[in-house]
């Protein structure tokens, strides 16, 4: 499954980041729960094995309150199962049908070609395998006794209302998306049962990492490479070799400096050279399926702290990760071939 896909349709589905779903049996562990307080985020995890009281919580405008969850009839027809725990066949074709209107909505998709067909076919197979997930985290949560308060739904959903400006619009919002409130507190419930899975596997991730400050040239031909490496070994300055030379735009007006790198960001064949490669040495030429590379290492750090958007990227690879190796330890079965 092209796990990219799992964030564009959670967008599709709701403007959220949706990961959650009805939840199993919990397995013996400490109750955590998810609770909205003055000093905290709604979807922050704090440790009391009771909720927070209501005083402390920002509740969502009279007008709009979370519904409780309705069980699913037992009798249900299935869309999918996970561990023996249903997705109900009514909920699949409803999360379907809002992704696909968004998806027309917001890109001009023509849902009558053959291309938006082959289009939508996909996004109703994403669709699945999403809510699938979603069943997931949602039974893995419960196995650690993290669970979410009715007052942290509705803080979650005062937020809603206060970033669309009124209730109004933000039940044009639902109506234009073809969302009920019951929808809509559903993935605010995911969301929240997602931020706390992803803080728990990510919590041991280090920010502060080994890392080269560096410089490359790119071109198209091994000769034109190897000349420019010699080059710059007999002292000519690399930055204007790459500025005269190099074919990545993205750098090559300064110098060929591409900042600070992590390992994992970059080519694992230019990893594997400039993590080596001694303060001011010129590499030698280096393959890849972008041309041919030389590279010179201009610092280097044992610790740097990593910037935001690559801690995220970190965070990110590594819960889904975590999510593809619980998924394969598990009995699922499909019942709709979308």
């Amino acid at each position: 499954m092209n796990h990219r896909w799992i964030f564009i349709v959670w967008l599709f589905l709701g403007l959220l980041t949706l990961v959650g779903c009805e939840a199993t049996t919990p397995a013996p562990a400490p109750v955590i729960y998810i609770t909205a307080t003055p000093e905290s985020s709604p979807s922050a995890v704090s440790a009391p094995k009771t909720p927070a009281p209501a005083a402390s919580v920002t509740p969502a405008p009279a007008a709009l309150v979370c519904p409780p969850p309705t069980p699913m009839p037992a009798n249900a027809s299935l869309a999918a199962r996970v561990q023996g725990e249903g997705i109900s066949l009514d909920a699949y074709n409803r999360q379907a049908a809002q992704a696909q209107a968004a998806m027309v909505q917001n890109t001009g998709l023509d849902p009558q070609s053959a291309s938006g067909q082959e289009t939508l076919k996909s996004l109703k197979q994403q669709v699945l395998d999403q809510m699938i997930s979603d069943l997931i985290i949602a039974q893995q949560a419960e196995r650690e006794g993290i669970k979410v308060t009715p007052d942290a739904l509705n803080a979650r959903l005062a937020q809603m209302i206060q970033d669309a400006g009124s209730v109004e619009k933000l039940n044009e919002y639902m109506n234009k998306n073809q969302l009920t409130l019951a929808d809509l507190c559903t993935q605010v419930r995911h969301q929240l049962l997602g931020e706390a899975m992803v803080n728990r596997i990510t919590a041991a991730l280090p920010t502060n990492v080994e890392q080269v400050h560096v410089r490359q040239i790119l071109v198209a031909t091994p000769a034109l490479a190897q000349t420019l490496r010699d080059r710059a070994r007999k002292g000519e300055d690399f930055a204007v070799l790459a500025k005269q030379y190099s074919l990545d735009e993205t750098n090559k007006g300064n110098g060929g400096d591409m900042g600070w790198m992590p390992r994992g960001v970059l080519d694992p064949r230019l990893d594997a050279v400039m993590f080596d490669l001694p303060v001011n040495q010129v590499s030698d030429v280096i393959s890849t399926q972008f041309g041919y590379h030389i590279v010179q290492v201009i610092e280097k750090d044992k610790a740097r702290a990593l910037p935001p958007e690559l801690i995220q990227d970190a965070r990110q690879k590594a819960f889904l990760a975590w999510l593809q190796a619980v998924r394969e330890t598990l009995k699922i079965e499909k019942f709709v071939q979308p």
